[in-house]
């Protein structure tokens, strides 16, 4: 069972014999190629065998052809698949006077019913393949932008949201999330958003609301300082930073911020963050209760600064299909779409932990255990001491709850009854933590003691050989395994060096495990203004080496990058060579050149295609045919070709011929 596209050659159909059984689909455009949708352009008259079609192409074909965009046939060898029924069924060589019939009878029932059932079945068995593929990336993805580390230390922002003839929506935001009031005299919070003109008369006008915005934000910034005990040259001369929208006119509202700080002499530091879902937050109830007398249009600003600062308190309280992480969502299934979701968003709440004492009710819905009513009767209980105020002081919050929710729930005072519940450490363990801490001589407040945490081992080995007596007596003490010991033992390491796991270093990685230099940020700068905000400059300043970029969605065939255009590129799979597609994380910073932009017939930029490397790769446009070409030293010496028979290696006359001709090259020179 053979699929092929209907352009194909039956030529080369015949060559190709294999004993394996195959199908292949045939897209077929239902308009001429200049007519119909460029999305879809790829598949005009494509022809793949649907085993070797990617997960992405089954989506991307699926959702063509439910808009009419695209027509789908199977291309089956019936004869072939006729004489494999008859062996399969037969049992016995019929007689010669009934083979006639009973070839006509197996005809019948392939043609009329079978053909039907087994390339509809194909075709959905590799569509549910390609759904469960999907909803893995998305919650990978979802999974990263939430474990996404927040700005350390904690500073206050002045947050944007660009806009033309809405104008720009600003916020002053607070280090800790709350908004700054302007006048110090004005009781709202409101006091602390403001709408920007800037376009046509109203340029200057919007240049001096946001010099009054850097101004009070300075002044803001100073007298924090001045409150810290400890304060440097390094924190007084540190400059404003601006979270920037990522939307339509960015670059407007870019090119206006730094004019305002050039006039008042202001250092700032712009950071474009991914807007997704942040006015879809805005029309929230939660969102309006905080917010009674604005409009939605005007608390977008808010969610974004919010998210710079800390992107879990914030991204949980969006639907995550509205963040724009996933690859063709809506042709998924809602219900189990929706249940994945939901258990990706628990698990990376449940990684870092809460502060029971400060954290939303949306960020509590995601703790283990707990049910909406469970999370608006702790909000009601508040302030707690210890965790054991959920049982006391929680209607509802039974052993049973407790158990299940207690390590994820973290109590932080200044003056804490118990240290360990702002650990990692559950209730359950807590003599244990004594045990180890007063044999260790660990002091919990002690954290910034250098001398302490460089006499902890990194590796669990190395923990064994050194404490290896110290956890056989705890095990035997208290009665439970070395493991559950082992197991506190870490959550009370993990909690001294580092309380966030989100603070982890992230670094680009080869296939190998091994940290690369490709794609480093080293040497690399923003796109220069000119670039950002002309396409065609982009395209003929292409290639652009060194820039900047975010990375906003990974996929199966690449990484999408937001790298200060108006449209993110892509580093395609195949651009990646040693590094891992794995190895990059959703939120993660790294170093990319611009290849090529290819722009479409239309005036809009909607459909721009921008072609990304990463930076230190070596990658340049082919000058012939428009496609990138490796120029780094030793590429092309082996590349690998599909074919019907299976992946092969091909040899390049760089380096000789394969292993067949280095022998005959050996007997030669022999």
């Amino acid at each position: 069972c053979r699929i092929q596209t209907k352009l194909a050659s039956s030529s080369s159909a015949s060559k190709s014999k294999s004993t394996t059984t195959k199908t292949t689909t045939t897209s077929k455009a239902r308009k001429e190629p200049a007519q119909s949708s460029g999305k879809y352009a790829t598949y005009h008259d494509f022809s793949m065998s649907q085993s070797h079609l990617r997960y992405h192409q089954v989506l991307a074909i699926r959702r063509g052809v439910a808009q009419k965009e695209l027509q789908l046939s199977f291309d089956i060898d019936g004869d072939r698949m006729e004489t494999l029924i008859r062996r399969h069924v037969g049992g016995r060589r019929p007689e010669r006077d009934d083979a006639s019939l009973w070839n006509e009878a197996v005809h019948n029932a392939w043609s009329r019913l079978l053909r039907r059932r087994c390339t509809t079945r194909l075709w959905k068995e590799r569509c549910d393949q390609a759904e469960q593929q999907s909803i893995r990336v998305f919650c990978n993805n979802l999974r990263q932008a939430l474990l996404q580390p927040p700005i350390t230390p904690p500073r206050p922002i002045l947050a944007l949201d660009p806009g033309f003839q809405a104008g720009i929506k600003c916020a002053l935001i607070q280090e800790y999330g709350q908004l700054m009031a302007q006048d110090k005299k004005s009781n709202s919070e409101d006091d602390g958003l403001e709408t920007v003109q800037f376009l046509g008369s109203n340029h200057e006008r919007g240049v001096e609301q946001l010099i009054r915005m850097l101004q009070c934000l300075q002044k803001y910034q100073e007298e924090r300082l001045n409150t810290t005990k400890e304060k440097s040259n390094a924190d007084a001369n540190n400059p404003i930073t601006v979270a920037l929208g990522n939307g339509h006119g960015s670059q407007e509202a870019r090119a206006l911020v730094v004019e305002a700080a050039e006039k008042a002499d202001i250092p700032i530091h712009v950071e474009l963050v991914n807007e997704a879902g942040a006015s879809v937050w805005s029309v929230t109830e939660p969102a309006q209760e905080e917010f009674p007398q604005q409009p939605a249009s005007a608390i977008a600003a808010v969610s974004i600064g919010r998210r710079y600062q800390n992107p879990l308190l914030e991204l949980v309280k969006i639907p995550p299909k509205s963040l724009g992480l996933g690859m063709y969502q809506h042709d998924l299934n809602e219900k189990e779409l929706s249940t994945q979701l939901h258990v990706a968003s628990v698990d990376a709440v449940a990684q870092v932990g809460v502060n029971g004492n400060t954290c939303s009710v949306e960020i509590l819905q995601k703790v283990p255990g707990l049910t909406p009513t469970l999370c608006q009767r702790i909000l009601k209980a508040r302030p707690l001491e210890t965790r054991s105020d959920l049982q006391t002081r929680v209607t509802g919050l039974g052993p049973k709850v407790f158990q299940h929710c207690a390590a994820f729930i973290r109590i932080e005072n200044e003056s804490p009854k118990e240290p360990l519940d702002a650990t990692l450490v559950h209730p359950e363990s807590y003599d244990v933590a004594r045990f180890l801490l007063q044999k260790l001589k660990w002091d919990l407040n002690d954290i910034k003691n250098k001398n302490v945490m460089s006499q902890i081992p990194s590796s669990a080995n190395e923990r064994e050989e050194l404490w290896g007596k110290i956890i056989d007596k705890a095990s035997d003490k208290f009665g439970v395994p070395k493991n559950r010991v082992f197991s506190v033992l870490d959550h009370l390491i993990v909690s001294m060096t580092n309380p966030d796991p989100r603070l982890k270093e992230s670094t680009v990685q080869t296939n190998r495990g091994a940290a690369s230099t490709i794609g480093s940020t080293r040497d690399c700068a923003r796109l220069p203004s000119n670039l950002s905000t002309s396409v065609d400059a982009l395209r003929k300043a292409a290639p652009v080496r060194g820039i900047l970029g975010t990375v906003r969605n990974v996929v199966d065939f690449g990484a999408f990058i937001d790298f200060g255009a108006e449209n993110d590129g892509l580093i395609h799979k195949s651009k990646f060579g040693t590094v891992a597609l794995s190895s990059l994380l959703v939120g993660q910073e790294i170093g990319v050149d611009v290849l090529n932009v290819s722009t479409p017939s239309s005036s809009s930029n909607k459909n721009v295609r921008v072609s990304l490397a990463l930076a230190g790769s070596n990658l340049d446009p082919d000058p012939e045919k428009g496609q990138p070409r490796d120029r780094s030293e030793g590429a092309n010496r082996c590349r690998t070709t599909s074919s019907s028979t299976g992946t092969k290696r091909a040899y390049s006359t760089a380096t000789g011929a394969g292993p067949r001709g280095q022998k005959k090259q050996r007997r030669g020179a022999k």
